[in-house]
């Protein structure tokens, strides 16, 4: 018990005596020191009245994330098939305000055309967008499509 306590305070006890010995040796004032800008961070807390936590309850509860109502399924290629690839494709979709996927990125690729595929599958997605206080807005998510022999 007091062995395990000793290899777990040691190090903490040395390091800390090492800084602070560090820290009174190189604490001496010096024209560089004088003329570097401090800042100084005040947290200060403030108490909202029931109007406004109401305000901000109503406007969280008018706030939407983006919701996918259809997904279409991948389908593997002919080249895929043929020469058994499989895997995940990622791609970084934009849901856009106005009702419209578009892909943004490729994370993940895989070859023998499931890389555009999994693009086509993306574009045709159907979703009602993401809202804040009722506005709709766009959202960028990584969208991952799977291709596997056992799923078609």
């Amino acid at each position: 018990m007091f062995v395990c306590l000793l290899k777990r305070a040691l190090p903490f006890t040395l390091t800390l005596l090492v800084g602070s010995g560090l820290g009174s040796i190189f604490s001496g004032t010096s024209p560089r020191s004088q003329s570097s800008v401090t800042t100084t961070t005040m947290l200060t807390s403030r108490s909202y009245s029931c109007a406004e936590r109401h305000r901000a309850r109503a406007a969280a509860a008018e706030s939407t994330p983006l919701i996918v109502t259809f997904e279409p399924n991948t389908r593997l290629t002919e080249a895929a098939r043929r020469n058994k690839t499989v895997g995940v494709v990622e791609l970084l979709v934009r849901f856009g305000a106005d009702g419209k996927a578009t892909v943004v990125d490729h994370l993940t690729t895989l070859p023998d055309g499931l890389t555009e595929e999994a693009e086509r599958a993306a574009e045709r997605t159907a979703f009602r967008p993401a809202t804040i206080n009722g506005k709709p807005y766009t959202v960028t998510e990584v969208r991952q499509f799977i291709f596997s022999l056992d799923r078609y």
